[in-house]
């Protein structure tokens, strides 16, 4: 039997210039993909409950994102009655087995939509499409789809959680 994993966005532009990295004030329309872990096809859809979608963008050989991985889940426990996550490993086909151990190791337990590294560096849509280039990066969105925070540092993420209580 042959598994299709897929994973696709649409996103809105409310950026100017077709070379800029979307960044706050952008907009995702939709979002789907497959749970890596679970193999269930995931619909993001913004407007449900909770208040607040995080996406966190991720590489097994990179140590600054398994390095915060207790600090993130510390923190998805603290604010899940506000958000919801969903991780978004990085890497080449051959690394899954090492993703998924991570995955249980560090019990990330938010869905995991797998985005294949390839050699041209083409082919992870929602990588390519929000143009993330550098790991982890953090992405905070509202009810509607828009980027609240982008960044680096999961800090910035809780700065504006914490302002908007």
């Amino acid at each position: 039997m042959k598994v299709v994993r897929f994973i696709s966005l649409l996103l809105f532009p409310l950026f100017a210039g077709a070379q800029e990295a979307p960044t706050v004030g952008s907009k995702l329309r939709s979002l789907a993909g497959q749970d890596m872990v679970t193999g269930k096809v995931i619909d993001i859809e913004f407007a449900n409950p909770p208040a607040y979608t995080l996406f966190h963008f991720w590489q097994s050989n990179c140590d600054s994102c398994t390095g915060q991985f207790t600090a993130l889940q510390k923190f998805i426990t603290q604010y899940q009655t506000k958000l919801v996550a969903y991780g978004f490993p990085y890497d080449t086909k051959q690394k899954i087995p090492v993703v998924k151990e991570l995955i249980t190791r560090y019990k990330l337990k938010w869905p995991q939509l797998f985005q294949y590294k390839q050699a041209n560096a083409a082919g992870a849509n929602v990588i390519d499409v929000l143009m993330i280039q550098e790991f982890p990066t953090y992405l905070l969105l509202d009810r509607d789809g828009i980027i609240l925070v982008r960044s680096n540092d999961l800090t910035d993420v809780e700065a504006l959680l914490v302002k908007m209580k």
